[in-house]
């Protein structure tokens, strides 16, 4: 269990800290030029390469839409109802609490515990969260989104297609599937490069604050998931792969929509480390529940 967690830790601290290193060294580095490319083109073939795998169906895809729906509806929630015991009224929190860390963590996790049986329903839930943190999360994040805007967003053409292919049961030719894969592949390094960035300025200022917030986003998201899941009478396999999921950390992401509108992404910076290390400590009791 431990050699494993470390397998999939480590990676994204390495990542992350060479961020860190190449601010602290004044190297040169294009924060537009990779806030846009993220967004325009590497999540949208992250989410169509992800989509393509054996056993996913639009069925199973549907079932975990909505379950997903619900979760981040509850997420929500209580996102709102820590925000009012701490008094804070910036809607720009909100992200960070509602749209876990589905990806570059709960998919490794879920393959860890569940294989390829349960790494089908965490790729759907994942895919339901990139596409709230490209609407809904930069909607809060911002605070508009115009109907044209949200047109013009390549996420949105990516999940229709791949909803296409589940439904016709299309391959995916094998030169424009490797390019996916590769166009999709550097999209979580260049995420948790930009975090370390990011965290090579921080200054801790309310440390009580973000670790409060955290518990929240872990604590609060296994408690959704586990009642979720037995509410809706989800199987085993999907029931531990939802639960893994909702109980994952705040998303880097939430700090790149943060530092893209001039949001607090320094407080949020210190959430997705309190967040993620709270994951790490109670992951062998989570899964156990789940």
């Amino acid at each position: 269990m431990i050699s494993a967690l470390i397998s999939i830790v480590l990676p994204i601290v390495l990542c992350a800290g060479l961020g860190a290193l190449w601010e602290k060294f004044k190297q040169p580095v294009d924060r537009a030029f990779v806030t846009s490319f993220v967004s325009n083109v590497g999540f949208p073939c992250l989410l169509l390469s992800s989509l393509d795998r054996p056993g996913l169906t639009l069925g199973r895809v549907a079932q975990t839409f909505v379950a997903g729906a619900l979760a981040v509806g509850c997420f929500a929630v209580l996102g709102l109802l820590a925000l009012k015991v701490l008094r804070l009224r910036d809607r720009r929190y909100l992200p960070a609490l509602m749209l876990p860390n589905t990806g570059n963590l709960g998919i490794p996790i879920a393959y860890f515990v569940l294989g390829n049986d349960g790494l089908v329903f965490a790729v759907a839930f994942s895919t339901l969260i990139q596409i709230g943190h490209v609407t809904l999360g930069a909607w809060l994040a911002s605070g508009h989104m115009s109907p044209r805007q949200l047109l013009k967003n390549p996420m949105l053409y990516a999940l229709a297609l791949a909803l296409l292919k589940l439904g016709l049961h299309i391959e995916i030719p094998g030169p424009l599937a490797k390019t996916l894969d590769l166009l999709g592949g550097v999209t979580l390094p260049l995420m948790l490069f930009m975090l370390g960035i990011s965290l090579a300025h921080l200054q801790v200022k309310s440390l009580s604050r973000s670790l409060f917030l955290s518990f929240v986003r872990v604590g609060g998201g296994f408690a959704v998931g586990l009642f979720l899941a037995r509410a809706l009478g989800l199987s085993p396999t999907a029931a531990t792969a939802f639960i893994i999921q909702c109980s994952m950390p705040v998303a880097v992401l939430s700090h790149m929509l943060a530092q893209k509108y001039e949001g607090p992404s320094g407080e949020i910076a210190e959430m997705v480390l309190a967040s993620t290390a709270l994951t790490v400590v109670t992951l062998p009791l989570l899964v156990t529940i789940a």
